[in-house]
C-alpha cells in the first residue's frame, strides 16, 4: 500500500479544486484507458504516415510534431493512472499538471502554420512580408515562455506558503495562459484575413483539394484549439474554489469531454483529412510564386 506523502515540508498539496481533481479507479481509469488507446493510435497514425511519405520523397515534418503531441498525451493518461494507486504523492500531480499544460501548445502551433500557409496562397505579399514573418516568429518565442512561466509558477505555488508569492504566482499564470488563449486567435485573425482582404492575384494553390477544403480544415482546427483554450483560461481566472466545493468546470466530465475530448478531435480531424497531403508545399518555398511552382520536387520546408 502507498505510504501518505508527509505534509510538514514542500511540495505543499494544494487547498484548491483543479480541472479532472484527483484521480481515482472509477470513473477514471476506465475513461483513461479509451484516451490511452485514442492518442496511441494517434501517435501510431501520424508516424507512420511521416515515415511512409518520407520513403517516398514526400516529406511533411509537421507530423512529427502531432506526434509529439499524442505522446505527450499519453504520457499525461499514464501519470494520472499512477495517480490513482498514488493519491498522495504530490510530486506525480506536478509532473501530471506540467504534461496536461504542455502537449496541446503543439496543436496550436501547428493550425497557426497551417492558417499562415493558407494566407500565403491567398495573399503571397501580405504572407511572406518580413514583418508578419518577424512577429510570428515573436508570437512563437512568447508562446514558449508563457509555457515556461506556467510550469515554473505552478512549482511554487506548491513548494511555498507565503501568501503574497502564491498570489503573484497565481497572476503571473493567469497573465500567460490569457496569452495561450490570444495565440489561437490569431489564427482565426489569420483565417479573416484570407477570406475577407481583397485579392489581386490568383490564388496560388498547394498541396491535394481546394483551398475552400484547406480553409474549412484549419476552420475547423483552430476553432477547436479556441475551445480548449478558453476553457482552459477561463477555469483559472475564476476566482480559486476549495476542495470541497468544487465548480461543474473542475468535474471530471470538464476534462475529459472538454480538454481531451476536443483534442481528440483535432488529432483525427488532422489525420482523416489527410492534411499531409492537402497542406503540403514545395521543398524551399520561400516567397511568392513559390507555392505554385509546378516542379514535382517534394520537401519538408516549415515555415514561420
Amino acid at each position: 500500500m502507498a505510504q501518505p506523502q508527509l505534509s510538514s515540508g514542500p511540495p505543499y498539496a494544494s487547498p484548491y479544486a483543479a480541472v479532472g481533481g484527483r484521480p481515482t479507479a472509477i470513473p477514471d481509469l476506465p475513461l483513461l484507458v479509451v484516451f490511452l488507446v485514442l492518442y496511441i493510435a494517434g501517435a501510431a497514425s501520424n508516424m507512420t504516415i511521416f515515415q511512409l511519405n518520407r520513403r517516398r520523397g514526400h516529406k511533411f515534418i509537421i507530423s512529427l510534431p502531432m506526434f509529439g503531441f499524442c505522446m505527450a498525451r499519453i504520457t499525461t493518461c499514464v501519470l494520472r493512472v499512477v495517480q490513482t494507486y498514488r493519491p498522495t504523492n504530490i510530486r506525480l500531480a506536478i509532473a501530471a499538471a506540467i504534461f496536461l499544460n504542455a502537449g496541446v501548445l503543439i496543436a496550436y502551433v501547428v493550425v497557426l502554420l497551417l492558417c499562415i500557409r493558407i494566407l500565403r496562397a491567398l495573399q503571397p505579399q501580405l504572407g511572406w512580408s518580413n514583418p508578419l514573418r518577424l512577429f510570428i516568429k515573436l508570437q512563437y518565442i512568447i508562446l514558449a515562455l508563457a509555457l515556461l512561466l506556467v510550469i515554473a509558477f505552478t512549482v511554487v505555488n506548491l513548494y511555498t506558503l507565503d501568501a503574497h508569492l502564491k498570489t503573484a504566482a497565481l497572476w503571473i499564470q493567469r497573465a500567460a495562459i490569457l496569452y495561450m488563449l490570444l495565440f489561437n486567435l490569431l489564427s482565426t485573425a489569420v483565417l479573416l484575413l484570407c477570406v475577407m482582404l481583397p485579392r489581386h492575384t490568383a490564388p496560388e494553390n498547394f498541396g491535394q483539394g481546394s483551398i475552400a477544403k484547406k480553409l474549412a480544415i484549419a476552420s475547423t482546427a483552430n476553432l477547436v484549439c479556441v475551445l480548449i483554450a478558453a476553457f482552459r483560461c477561463g477555469t483559472v481566472w475564476v476566482h480559486p474554489r476549495p476542495l470541497n466545493q468544487p465548480g461543474w468546470w473542475h468535474s471530471k466530465a470538464a476534462l475529459y469531454a472538454i480538454e481531451f475530448g476536443l483534442e481528440i478531435v483535432v488529432i483525427y480531424l488532422l489525420i482523416i483529412m489527410r492534411f499531409d497531403l492537402v497542406f503540403w508545399v514545395p521543398n524551399g518555398s520561400n516567397g511568392p510564386g513559390d507555392y505554385s511552382r509546378t516542379e514535382k520536387t517534394e520537401g519538408a520546408h516549415i515555415d514561420a
